[in-house]
């Protein structure tokens, strides 16, 4: 098999590049030892696997062999389902029962299962767990034009060059991660992995010696960086840095745009979901510190509208239309067959528009609960909060809002709470776990929170 028989997607350009594409602790991988990587894995694979694309179960993890793997599935025209490797075993065992896949991949081999053919829809290519799930929840079905079209949109507005070096924090099972990696391959540029975590004094050497030059992070770990006193550190190398998966606390952004302009760097806030590939909107970099809440406007290609618009403040349910809409979403093998894509896409959060055309957004439709004859909107608390410097989570049900934080904010939050004219007090419980429970793309389990603190009152 020659580079001509087999089209690896992202890399195409540069398959011949004697220039680094992969790295991690150890070892590395140019652009045409990866090339031929996925050549080789693609012959081994036809041997074990025969069916015309079939439907596999990808485990994929942050690392070269993981990059290998998918490059090779998506090359052969494999209908790829990625999960993160740490999701259950009961979690991969009901998916293998909704979607019958045919093989297993992972960690460079192929595990055949059946040779059953599935009806596939021609367009369906990967198949994403939607954002935020736990368990073996449906997925979003992207097609490789979905792919494109946004790996293409965001190369237009993000600086990467083929020069560039980037710390891959996110993991490759979730859009965010994903998109990373297909920009930075498509861009000639190194993708760099490493096994210690932001509070390991290894990860900080890593940063500095090879050296890395952007970094992409959810609130979480942009959270985590500032209690490292992140804005106070020497990285002359580190170009820019991007924000998506959930809203970051205003105050936060407004410390990392500070640090971004004093240190001639760059910080993009930006918004996306799975349904969309990964991103649908940014906010240019001049305007961060001047609207530290909004999120910008939507990526080349694509556009926005608010639906159900308020006559008061404009406040509508955020709807988005692009070439990087999903074809549909997934819950079982009889779903893969065909797809009716909608024009537009219904984010479910909502948003208002300001005068220069920069989105914001205000909350979710689904994250609202009614307090003392009030609707009450879980997210827009939690932006009350964050203006008073504090990072809070809001859950709760109807009459009762709970308002959870770390320990280490326990007394600034009970005078604020106490001191605060929005709720009734008697309206309002206080929550504090140690450390916020993370799903596995970075983001808050807020129903994992809600089981914390149940289980501390049991």
């Amino acid at each position: 098999m020659s580079h001509a028989e087999l089209m690896i997607p992202f890399i195409k350009a540069h398959r011949h590049s004697e220039h680094v594409a992969l790295m991690d602790d150890s070892d590395s991988l140019t652009y045409r030892q990866l090339s031929e990587a996925v050549e080789r894995r693609a012959q081994n694979w036809q041997q074990i696997v025969t069916l015309h694309r079939p439907v596999v179960m990808m485990l994929i993890d942050n690392s070269i062999t993981s990059v290998v793997d998918y490059l090779t599935a998506l090359s052969l025209d494999y209908v790829v389902l990625l999960l993160n490797p740490e999701c259950t075993l009961a979690t991969r065992e009901q998916y293998a029962q909704a979607l019958m896949p045919n093989a297993v991949i992972g960690d460079g081999t192929v595990t055949l299962l059946h040779n059953e053919p599935l009806p596939t829809d021609a367009r369906l290519s990967l198949l994403l767990s939607t954002s935020g799930s736990t368990g073996a929840g449906k997925c979003v079905a992207l097609s490789q034009r979905n792919l494109r079209a946004n790996c293409d949109a965001i190369l237009k507005y993000l600086p990467i060059v083929a020069e560039d070096i980037t710390l891959a924090t996110l993991p490759l099972s979730y859009s965010y991660g994903l998109s990373v990696l297909h920009t930075h391959l498509k861009a000639g540029a190194t993708i760099c992995f490493t096994r210690h975590s932001v509070f390991d004094k290894a990860f900080w050497e890593v940063v500095k010696s090879r050296p890395v030059t952007s970094l992409a992070g959810v609130p979480s770990f942009y959270e985590m960086l500032l209690r490292l006193r992140f804005t106070r550190m020497a990285l002359p190398a580190l170009r820019y840095f991007t924000q998506a998966g959930g809203k970051l606390a205003e105050a936060h952004v407004t410390s990392l745009a500070e640090y971004a302009t004093q240190t001639d760097k760059a910080f993009y806030v930006m918004y996306g979901q799975t349904e969309a590939t990964a991103r649908m909107a940014y906010l240019a970099p001049d305007k961060v510190l001047q609207k530290p809440g909004a999120m910008g406007q939507a990526i080349a290609g694509g556009e926005f509208k608010l639906t159900g618009a308020n006559q008061s403040d404009g406040e509508g349910e955020l709807c988005y239309r692009g070439d990087n809409v999903m074809l549909g979403y997934v819950a079982d093998a009889a779903d893969l067959a065909a797809f009716s894509p909608s024009e537009w896409l219904a984010t479910g959060d909502l948003a208002v528009c300001d005068a220069e055309g920069d989105y914001t957004i205000t909350g979710r439709t689904k994250r609202m609960i009614k307090v003392a004859g009030e609707r009450v909107n879980l997210d827009t608390m939690e932006s009350r909060f964050s203006t008073a410097k504090m990072v809070v989570r809001c859950i709760g049900s109807d009459d009762k809002l709970t308002v959870v934080a770390l320990a280490t904010q326990l007394d600034e939050l009970m005078d604020y709470i106490n001191n605060q004219q929005i709720l009734p007090r008697r309206n309002i419980l206080l929550g504090v776990v140690e450390d916020w429970p993370l799903l596995a793309n970075g983001k808050v389990d807020y129903q994992r929170l809600q089981q914390i603190l149940v289980e501390k009152t049991c």
